[in-house]
This record gives C-alpha cells, sequence and structure tokens, in this order.
C-alpha cells in the first residue's frame, strides 16, 4: 500500500498533474518537496507522470527542486523512459541535464532505445542513437530488438529507417523464433511486410517461427479486412523465387495522377457534343469529380501506401484546361474579331 500523499484544496499533487495545474503544483512543491519522491499507481512518481503528460513547465519544476530522474515505477521504467515513448526530446534534454542514467533498463531488460521505437518518433530514435550509448542490435529480456517492436507497432516510417544503412538485422529472430516479417505479418500490418520483402526479397517468406508457422501462416489466422488484404499479397510473391525482391508498380500512380486531366477533357467533350445540354451535364459531373477527388487521403490505399498525387493531378487538369480554353477558344475569337475590321 502506497504511502500517502499531502494535499490540498483541489486534491493531491498526482490530480494537479492530471489536470495541468501548474500553480497549485508550484505551492505543493514548496510546501513539501518529499513529495516528489511519492509514488502512487502503479509506482509512478509525479515526474513520471508529468513526463508521461509531455508537460514540459512541470517536468522543469519537478527536476529543479531536486526529483531524481532515476526513479523507476514498478515496471522498472524511468521517467525517461516515459519522455522516451512520448517523443519529447526537450524534456529528454532536461532530464540528461539532471543526471539521467541512459543506461538503465526496465524489468523486462527493454532500453531507452526500445521505449523510443515504441513511441514511434524517428527523431527521438535518431537522438539517442547519436549519443553513442545504444545499438540497435540490443535486444530484451524475450531477444526482441527494435525492428520487431516497429514491426509490431506497424509504423513503416521507423522500419524503413531501422532498416537503412543495415541499422537492425532484418533476419534477427526473438525468443519464439520470429522475424520482424512474423510479427507484421500477425498483426496484418501490410505496409511494414511490403518494405520489409522489398528490403530482403521472398526467401523470408519460407522461415518458420519455432512453432513451425511462415508468416503467411500466421497472416491467415488474422481476421480483419487487412489480413485478407495482406493474405492475398503472401501468396503472390510465396511462389516466386527466393532471391526475388518485389518491386513498387506505378501504373496506379500516374493513373491516379491524371485523372483530373483527363476526367476533365472528357466531361468537357461530352458537353460539347451535347450542344444545349452541355451546360446541365457539365453541372452533374464536375461535381461528381470533385467528390472523387476531394475525399481521397494523403497517402494512396494501396498496400504500396505511395504519397497521393491527386492534389497535384488537379492542379495540372487546371491549368492544362484553363491553358487549352485561352489559346484554343479564347484567343482565336479574339484574333478572328481583330482581323474582321
Amino acid at each position: 500500500m502506497h504511502p500517502p500523499v499531502c494535499s490540498v484544496s483541489g486534491g493531491d499533487i498526482f490530480d494537479c498533474i492530471q489536470r495541468g495545474d501548474i500553480e497549485l503544483c508550484i505551492q505543493f512543491v514548496q510546501n513539501d518537496r518529499s513529495l516528489l519522491k511519492q509514488k502512487g499507481w502503479g509506482g509512478f512518481t509525479p515526474l513520471h507522470y508529468a513526463a508521461l503528460h509531455g508537460n514540459r513547465s512541470m517536468v522543469d519544476l519537478f527536476l529543479s527542486n531536486g526529483a531524481d530522474p532515476n526513479v523507476t515505477c514498478d515496471a522498472g521504467q524511468t521517467a525517461f523512459h516515459f519522455a522516451c515513448r512520448q517523443g519529447n526530446i526537450f524534456i529528454m534534454y532536461q532530464m540528461m541535464r539532471y543526471g539521467a542514467d541512459l543506461r538503465l533498463i526496465d524489468l523486462q531488460r527493454k532500453t531507452s532505445l526500445h521505449h523510443a521505437v515504441t513511441g514511434g518518433s524517428i527523431v527521438t530514435v535518431h537522438y539517442l542513437w547519436e549519443t553513442g550509448m545504444f545499438r540497435f542490435s540490443d535486444t530484451d529480456m524475450h531477444q526482441v530488438t527494435p525492428l520487431h517492436l516497429a514491426a509490431s507497432t506497424g509504423n513503416t516510417e521507423v522500419v524503413r529507417y531501422l532498416l537503412r544503412d543495415q541499422r537492425c538485422a532484418v533476419d534477427a529472430v526473438d525468443q519464439q523464433g520470429a522475424t520482424a516479417l512474423h510479427v507484421a505479418a500477425e498483426r496484418g500490418a501490410v505496409e511494414v511486410c511490403w518494405t520489409l520483402l522489398q528490403r530482403t526479397g521472398c526467401g523470408m517468406l519460407y522461415q518458420k517461427n519455432h512453432s513451425g508457422l511462415t508468416p503467411l501462416d500466421l497472416c491467415k489466422q488474422g481476421k480483419t479486412f487487412r489480413h485478407q488484404q495482406l493474405t492475398k499479397l503472401l501468396s503472390r510473391y510465396i511462389n516466386e523465387p527466393i532471391h526475388h525482391k518485389p518491386r513498387e508498380s506505378h501504373v496506379l500512380y500516374y493513373w491516379t495522377l491524371f485523372f483530373p486531366t483527363l476526367s476533365g477533357a472528357a466531361i468537357l467533350l461530352i458537353a460539347a457534343m451535347l450542344g444545349g445540354y452541355g451546360g446541365l451535364s457539365c453541372s452533374l459531373l464536375f461535381p461528381w469529380l470533385a467528390r472523387n477527388i476531394f475525399t481521397q487521403y494523403h497517402r494512396m490505399t494501396t498496400y504500396q501506401r505511395l504519397p497521393n498525387p491527386i492534389y497535384l493531378g488537379t492542379l495540372i487538369a487546371g491549368l492544362f484546361h484553363s491553358l487549352l480554353c485561352f489559346y484554343g477558344k479564347i484567343m482565336p475569337n479574339i484574333l478572328n474579331k481583330y482581323s474582321s475590321h
């Protein structure tokens, strides 16, 4: 049972941190600095909570009044681990100034780098790597590498970062014999699997974990749409040679890029053919075109997750049709008018 925490009107110090009430926190600390050593739920200190909420002012307040950044919670995690997971470089830097020990690991033997990868911030991961105190080959008690963690969260950008310059061994296995591809396939992470296959080739599809299951076997156990989509992808490439590396198809990309131009041209052509009914056809078809364009996301929905060029295509279409109308219709009429005089 945790010791009682002194309070004033408005609750205890943990309530104040949750509400972001910096003034009341200052009052607590001024009255009794020993509160900074108190632990609440899960063994969290006030500094843990402040780091968890990413509250820079409170972190600075607690550190400047003697809070220890190396105190661990019940899971063996320090407030610095929390800051790494939140991706807050400022708080991490502040804690390092006040003596945070970057070498501390939690009860699962996860390092600060593991927590940063779990949080998904490439900037934070690179910041820790530049300290020279971490290796991308570091594993926890279950032999899980940073690449396994990135694959489990489905963070494609972090996976690409870890694969760059061979920072992480793509064929590393955990305690269950699973590679990062096994982990991603089990979670239905289509984009991560595609990225791993592009980097390593189709040979990893044949690798089995200690239970004798391939990535495709694990994927088939999932019931979501993403698992179904990934099953089709893996089934397609499992019959390829082991050294074959899938390549991105840009057909759909360029079709999407030129879709506004071609569709706009088709609508104008239909309007010209209908004569007097052309205005009516434009009033019906252009809203349909706009709906198709402006309901799309910034990335394409295929497993390649390429940047969606639809809005660039809309700009190109606007410029193209404007120039076409100007030089093909307006300018000839003006020239004919002046030539007739």
